[in-house]
């Protein structure tokens, strides 16, 4: 794969060169889509890295559909970089009107003279003449894998579920542009213009165009603030945790849930936080410091849940077991497919069961360190319910679990809640 940030740092790179590029990197890497945005060089800015990362994250979107249309004109797989071309090009086909097409071709084209070799430039140029049509041709009522950008299998999957008419929604709500949210802590006098108020208390739509730099930074930059989707309030305010109470923050980076755990303890009490090392320690640990007062105890242990013990809260004299355990499990991440759109990528049939498996062994190292009488959280961001439901019934039916009882739950399903999908249950050591 070329180096990102060497080829980005030219100035003649604008932002639908860059999109290119790492739309390539994606589909040549074994990396996120998060991953490759953040090898855009820091000083590619404004609107070139606007439109870039418009570009890119628009072909990932569309990018089954893309697939559908032009893989019945090639005769054997183009590399990468052309893959990249179609796919850019194609985003950019559904989202303008038609009679901005051919321009979207030549500029296509043009641009490609500098990445690709002449045969591969009037190839491109072939099959962007008709890649419109391939793509209107699509038809949501027989094709809606295609038409929806999603994976046959997942379809299959959700049609089982949920049934015809809410799976449809859901699609459609995948396919939409995420709003971007803050939760404020604290209420403030003058909120700035770019912020609207929401049906969630506390949460605010950042609008379009809004000062990062003069608005929304000072007030992350505070520790009373935080971007998040309101469906990070589920898990939180079903463990309600008390002023002064003991929290086990399991999974905890990179420290969002923290954040509310702490404040719904009025920033008194300890909050010890647990994650593998590695990259997302360093910001665990910055909101931890910005969280910590005189009394509230933030606690660090960077560790693997499943090989935490006794020793390891004794060797850091922390307390074994605590009045509320939090277990943000990984997951599919289903119900996030709007905001991470490379997941209809990535994600595979088998990884839900092995997702519900590892799940189960979270969930149960979890219950060793509740308290009796003291209350376990159980979230996931996916909207399946063999990662859900099915996950804290085997639990509870098991030996370690039969000292504990669902005393309440929350599952948002986007179509319904108009954010984004997760489920939150909460559990009572007996």
């Amino acid at each position: 794969m070329r180096s990102i940030k060497f080829n980005l740092s030219k100035k003649q790179n604008t932002g639908w060169d860059a999109a290119v590029m790492l739309t390539e990197a994606y589909l040549s890497a074994n990396l996120k889509a998060d991953q490759v945005l953040g090898q855009l060089p820091e000083d590619f800015i404004g609107e070139r890295r606007a439109s870039c990362q418009s570009l890119f994250l628009g072909a990932l979107r569309h990018g089954h559909r893309a697939r559908a249309a032009y893989e019945p004109m090639l005769r054997k797989p183009p590399r990468p970089l052309i893959k990249a071309i179609l796919l850019v090009a194609s985003y950019e086909f559904l989202s303008e009107p038609e009679d901005r097409h051919p321009k979207i071709v030549h500029h296509a084209v043009e641009r490609s003279k500098r990445l690709a070799n002449r045969f591969e430039q009037g190839f491109l140029n072939a099959v962007l003449r008709k890649l419109p049509k391939a793509l209107s041709g699509i038809s949501r009522e027989s094709e809606p894998a295609d038409f929806f950008s999603h994976p046959r299998w997942l379809v299959n999957r959700w049609n089982e579920e949920f049934g015809e008419d809410n799976t449809n929604a859901l699609f459609a709500w995948n396919q939409q542009i995420p709003e971007k949210y803050i939760k404020l802590y604290e209420a403030i006098e003058d909120l700035p213009p770019s912020l609207e108020t929401t049906e969630w208390p506390n949460f605010y739509k950042i609008l379009s165009g809004a000062d990062w730099k003069t608005e929304i930074e000072p007030l992350l930059n505070k520790g009373t603030a935080y971007i998040k989707d309101p469906s990070t309030r589920l898990a939180p305010e079903l463990l309600a945790p008390k002023s002064g109470e003991d929290v086990l923050d399991l999974c905890a980076a990179p420290g969002g849930k923290a954040y509310d755990l702490a404040h719904l303890m009025a920033r008194k009490g300890r909050i010890v936080a647990v994650d593998l090392p590695g990259n997302r320690i360093g910001r665990l640990k910055e909101n931890l410091d910005n969280l910590q007062t005189e009394n509230l105890q933030c606690e660090l242990l960077e560790s693997d849940v499943l090989e935490l013990n006794e020793e390891a809260f004794e060797a850091h004299q922390l307390p074994i077991n605590y009045d509320c355990v939090m277990l943000d499990a990984p997951c599919s991440n289903t119900g996030v497919i709007q905001r991470r759109t490379d997941v209809k990528w990535r994600l595979q049939e088998s990884d839900i069961a092995e997702c519900a498996t590892l799940q189960l062994e979270l969930l149960t190292k979890a219950s060793e360190f509740v308290k009796p009488g003291g209350r376990l959280v159980y979230s996931t961001c996916s909207i399946e319910q063999q990662e859900n439901t099915d996950v804290v019934e085997r639990f509870l039916t098991s030996e370690p679990g039969r000292n504990f009882r669902k005393l309440d739950a929350a599952i948002s399903y986007p179509w319904e809640t108009g954010h984004d999908g997760a489920g939150a249950f909460l559990l009572e050591r007996i």
